[in-house]
């Protein structure tokens, strides 16, 4: 957790969960120990034991998009916890995504954990229509818009490379090159990089014309393949 030695300001905290490598995000407020958890997924009691020994109070649930490895949890999670549940329109209308305290919301909205903790949706479709990434200050989490060193996949139902391709060139130049990324697999090297790291490392950011990307990106892919079925999996499993 980055929460260095004050007592004050945002903190952002990785948990590692499931079997495809999932991160499951706490974005928290360290003055009033509230925390809003990005994309709850395959156990819900574990990411419930994590808020506690991180002492922190769930008060928000914010869901980057809507596939089933980032989203499985939040009903199971409600039955502890009575909070809110953010998606942004563009991925419910596109996915049919429901659940209790559902709100749905715009690019650019801003929702606020704790007493000092503001974070802002925004709109990184390309994965999904939808897909949002969830900035405050000084960092963002993108869930599967970018990774290190890579990005999301574009050959699902729904996603699309050439927006995909907009989409990280727009990311990219939006946010300062120290601006720390908190992805949502942990599929590279290390767990988070910052922007500038990306832009001199990851090669989908490399791809200077939207043809060369697609290329890249759809090589050995099939177009709006369905996702995968959930394998099963228990706490026990994980590595």
């Amino acid at each position: 957790m980055n929460d260095g030695a004050t007592n004050e300001g945002p903190f952002v905290h990785q948990l590692a969960l499931g079997p495809w490598d999932n991160f499951i995000t706490f974005i928290g407020d360290k003055a009033s120990r509230t925390c809003a958890v990005v994309d709850p997924a395959w156990d819900a009691a574990t990411i419930l034991r994590e808020a506690e020994r991180l002492d922190v109070r769930i008060t928000r649930i914010l869901c980057t998009h809507s596939h089933f490895d980032h989203v499985d949890q939040v009903e199971a999670l409600l039955q502890t916890v009575d909070v809110p549940v953010h998606m942004l329109r563009e991925e419910v209308e596109f996915s049919g995504f429901r659940c209790n305290n559902l709100q749905q919301n715009r690019p650019g909205d801003v929702v606020r954990v704790g007493e000092h903790v503001d974070v802002t949706f925004m709109h990184t479709p390309g994965h999904t229509p939808g897909s949002t990434s969830y900035r405050l200050r000084g960092s963002i989490v993108t869930g599967d818009t970018m990774f290190v060193n890579g990005c999301g996949r574009c050959d699902f139902i729904g996603g699309d490379p050439r927006v995909m391709f907009g989409t990280l060139r727009t990311l990219v130049s939006a946010l300062p090159g120290d601006t720390i990324m908190y992805p949502g697999h942990d599929y590279g090297s290390t767990p988070t990089s910052t922007i500038d790291a990306q832009l001199r490392d990851n090669p989908f950011l490399q791809r200077g014309t939207v043809q060369d990307f697609v290329a890249h990106r759809m090589e050995g892919r099939t177009p709006d393949t369905p996702l995968p079925p959930r394998p099963d999996w228990t706490p026990s499993s994980t590595h």
